[in-house]
């Protein structure tokens, strides 16, 4: 009767820890609002971007777009996304998750129709902080949860 008690507990309590865990470690999985980083409409809603796990890495996709019509496309981008839908394409990729962090992915301006290095830090549950970088300048911007 005491070995099974013991058991329970320990169970239990194993249990409760596990979701302590989880919580403590929340994932960027999730839909964050981008905001408008210049002009008279600076901080404003510009896209939302689902950023999701594939393969062990974090993607980002555009789901809505707050400032042009739903089937806006890219002019300004160059390659394979040339003249594409802004709505579904791929704007963040390959980002690992390492010590508290996002790193070693991709981030594409569709504004510019640039590629930069981007790394990812989860500020608070509800704040993201993405940092682009292009040679040795780096600039950062924070996205908000959607809920």
């Amino acid at each position: 009767m005491k070995k099974t008690f013991i058991f329970i507990l320990a169970a239990f309590t194993l249990f409760a820890f596990s979701g302590l865990l989880q919580a403590a470690d929340p994932s960027i999985a999730g839909v964050w609002s981008m905001p408008i980083l210049k002009g008279k409409d600076k901080g404003q809603e510009r896209l939302n971007v689902e950023i999701f796990e594939k393969d062990g890495a974090f993607y980002g996709r555009i789901v809505k777009i707050s400032n042009a019509p739903a089937n806006a496309v890219c002019t300004k981008c160059k390659d394979d996304k040339k003249d594409k839908p802004l709505m579904g394409m791929q704007v963040l990729r390959n980002l690992k998750k390492e010590a508290g962090r996002y790193v070693g992915g991709k981030i594409y301006d569709v504004d510019e129709g640039r590629e930069y290095k981007c790394s990812l830090v989860l500020i608070s549950p509800d704040k993201l902080q993405v940092t682009a970088t292009f040679l040795f300048f780096s600039e950062s911007h924070y996205w908000t949860r959607v809920k």
